[in-house]
C-alpha cells in the first residue's frame, strides 16, 4: 500500500496549508523571508529546526550577493550565463539554461534541492521530503503517491504521481494559482526531475505553453528529455500525462476527459 501526500497551496493571508495525510515522517516548517518550507523526516530531531534555519539565510545570502553585483538575475526571463562560485547559482544557471528560462524560475526548488541534502548529509536522515511552495524535493525508501493541487479544476488534489523509491524533483507550475509569474492558464503542469532544481525551471517553461486544453498534447508531444522524466498537465477537467510515473486516482476521483499519452 503507498502513503500519500496530499499537499493544498491555496494563497490566503500568506499561507500555505498543508496535510501530511499518512503520518509517515515527522514534520516542522521553516521559514525565512519569502522562503516557506515544509519539511518531513523519518526521524526528527530539534537541532534539525535551527541548522535548516541557519542553512536558508546562507542560501539567501548567496542569492543576494548574486543578484548584487547582476541585477539581472532577479529580473531576466532568460536564460544568463556568468562566472559565480556558489554552488546553488551555478545549479540554478544550468537548469534554466536547459529549460530556456531565467535563473529566479528555479529558485524554489534549488533551495528545496539544498535543503534536501543538507538534513541528508548532516542528519543521516533516510527519508526526507522538503517542500518551497509546491516544489518538491524527494528521497524515498519506500514507494509514495504526490498528489496535485490544481486550482479550481475538478481534478485537484484527486491525482497524483507514484513515485518509486529514489531521489526526486517534483515541481508544480500554474497559471491560475498562486503569485509566480507564468504565461500560461495551466491549472498545473508537474514536473518531475532528479533534482527540484531542474524541475522547477521546466515546469515553468512548459507551463508558460499551455494557454488551452488543446495545448495539451502538444506540449506533452516535445516534454520528455534527458532531464525531465515525466510531465503531468491539467487544464480544466483535462488531464495529460506522459513518462515514467504512473498516474494515481485518489479518492473520490471521478473519470474525466483525458489525454492519456504515458509511455
Amino acid at each position: 500500500m503507498f502513503a500519500r501526500w496530499v499537499w493544498s497551496f491555496l494563497p490566503m493571508s500568506n499561507r500555505f496549508y498543508r496535510n501530511w495525510s499518512s503520518g509517515r515522517l515527522q514534520s516542522f516548517t521553516v521559514r525565512f523571508r519569502e522562503t516557506d518550507l515544509w519539511i518531513g523526516v523519518d526521524s526528527f530531531r530539534p537541532e534539525m529546526e535551527e541548522a535548516v534555519y541557519k542553512e536558508i539565510v546562507s542560501c539567501h545570502a548567496e542569492l543576494n550577493r548574486c543578484s548584487t553585483k547582476y541585477p539581472a538575475f532577479l529580473t531576466s526571463l532568460r536564460p544568463l550565463a556568468f562566472p559565480w562560485q556558489s554552488e546553488i547559482i551555478e545549479q540554478m544557471i544550468e537548469a534554466t539554461r536547459l529549460a530556456g528560462v531565467g535563473p529566479m524560475a528555479a529558485v524554489a526548488g534549488a533551495i528545496a534541492d539544498r535543503v534536501g541534502h543538507f538534513l541528508l548529509e548532516n542528519f543521516g536522515s533516510r527519508e526526507v521530503v522538503v517542500e518551497n511552495g509546491g516544489d518538491i524535493f524527494v528521497r524515498n525508501e519506500r514507494p509514495l503517491v504526490v498528489s496535485v493541487y490544481a486550482g479550481a479544476s475538478k481534478l485537484s488534489g484527486r491525482v497524483g504521481l507514484e513515485m518509486p523509491p529514489g531521489e526526486w524533483g517534483v515541481c508544480t507550475s500554474s497559471g491560475t494559482v498562486g503569485h509566480s509569474l507564468s504565461f500560461g492558464q495551466a491549472d498545473a503542469v508537474t514536473v518531475i526531475s532528479s533534482t527540484a532544481t531542474v524541475a522547477d525551471a521546466f515546469a515553468t517553461a512548459y507551463g508558460n505553453l499551455v494557454k488551452r486544453a488543446e495545448d495539451i498534447e502538444k506540449v506533452l508531444a516535445l516534454a520528455l528529455n534527458e532531464k525531465v522524466e515525466t510531465v503531468l498537465i491539467i487544464v480544466g477537467d483535462r488531464l495529460g500525462l506522459i513518462g515514467r510515473h504512473s498516474l494515481r486516482f485518489l479518492e473520490g476521483a471521478r473519470s474525466y476527459q483525458s489525454l492519456d499519452l504515458k509511455t
